[in-house]
């Protein structure tokens, strides 16, 4: 019941989150941190614009968000479809963590 409670607890900041940089765009609204290693150092990090991608996929401006962050336009897709597969995998008793291998 503990791992039941904790993935609702999960799910449920996951989409608050998701909300939240959906309604609230990262380059216009200023409680989004700042990126330090650009403020310190003057140069843009390999996360710089990932937010601001993020924020664009959700609204489907897929280009927009290629312009922004390549890495996170192609890795954002992966990952969503590897979760719902999993999640797939659970809930018809699949163990997939479990090698198929024995």
């Amino acid at each position: 019941m503990a791992g039941r409670s904790r993935n609702l607890a999960f799910s449920a900041g996951l989409v608050a989150a998701l909300a939240l940089l959906f309604f609230f765009d990262p380059a216009s609204s200023s409680f989004y941190p700042p990126c330090l290693f650009r403020s310190f150092l003057g140069i843009t990090c390999p996360g710089c614009g990932s937010l601001r991608a993020f924020h664009q996929l959700l609204h489907g401006n897929a280009g927009a968000a290629w312009c922004l962050n390549p890495g996170v336009t192609v890795i954002v897709p992966l990952l969503a479809i590897g979760l719902a597969l999993r999640a797939a995998q659970r809930q018809s008793g699949r163990d997939p963590m479990r090698s198929p291998v024995r």
